[in-house]
């Protein structure tokens, strides 16, 4: 029971890694608030899941590119279940696309999602990290940041930006007890949707069902990942088995990226 007793807060928690990673940390003892923008339901059924493992969930639907709607998510998880011991940033968005034919306004919600929402999560999330002297901050980057996808720029400047920012609070909140991680998932066997609907307006075209087989040739492991891979790398940092690790980029990708 890695996480006994701890208050998890999980963005983008109602399918694929987000979901994975919850489950996870519920069977290894943490309460979990699950964060998602618009799907109730699925939130719902995570969250079910989780109290059949006998954990506390709450699911708070919200904009994590909103810092007053961050700010409230925070307040509620600590009024319901405690002060968050863990912050895992998970929710993004990943369109893919000529750099030319970005707009700013696309550029700007790009940021937001991406960026932004990390900010906020830690700007509202540490002080009650601060006050009982600990906690653990997982951002989730990208292979874009590392210049292995393309037409991505834009996606790349936000995911490289998370590496940065959790370089920096590894830093500045070491002699607190905090520490910041990133970790970087590369192919993986989860449900896809067409990412430009989001900056387009309109609701998201179901693309590929997790099931997929499909493997990439440049994965010299010869296979996508699961999400319970991506999970378990998530529990490690948030642990105490990772307690002298901070700053640090984990790539779960199979080997993806070696540099």
């Amino acid at each position: 029971m890695k996480l006994e007793g701890r208050v998890a807060l999980i963005t983008g928690a109602g399918r694929n890694i987000g979901k994975a990673t919850a489950l996870l940390f519920a069977k290894e003892g943490a309460n979990v608030v699950l964060n998602g923008l618009t799907n109730k339901v699925a939130l719902e059924e995570v969250a079910h899941e989780v109290e059949k493992l006998g954990r506390r969930a709450l699911p708070i639907l919200a904009d994590v590119s909103d810092a007053v709607a961050v700010e409230d998510m925070v307040v509620q998880a600590s009024q319901r279940l405690g002060a968050v011991d863990v912050l895992i940033s998970n929710a993004s968005i990943r369109p893919h696309g000529p750099f030319t034919e970005i707009t700013p306004a696309q550029w700007r919600k790009i940021m937001a999602v991406d960026l932004d929402a990390t900010f906020y999560l830690c700007r509202y999330a540490l002080p009650g990290m601060l006050q009982k002297g600990k906690g653990s901050i997982v951002a989730v980057s990208g292979l874009a940041a590392f210049g292995v996808r393309p037409h991505a720029a834009a996606v790349a400047a936000a995911k490289a930006g998370l590496i940065g920012m959790m370089r920096g609070l590894a830093l500045d909140y070491a002699r607190n007890g905090i520490r910041a991680n990133t970790v970087v998932p590369g192919d993986m066997h989860t449900e896809r949707y067409d990412q430009n609907a989001y900056l387009e307006g309109r609701p998201p075209v179901f693309l590929r069902p997790a099931g997929d087989d499909m493997t990439d040739n440049e994965v010299p492991l010869g296979r996508r990942g699961y999400p319970e891979e991506l999970a378990a790398a998530c529990l490690y940092l948030a642990s105490d088995d990772s307690g002298y690790t901070t700053g640090q980029t984990l790539h779960v990708g199979g080997g993806r990226y070696m540099e």
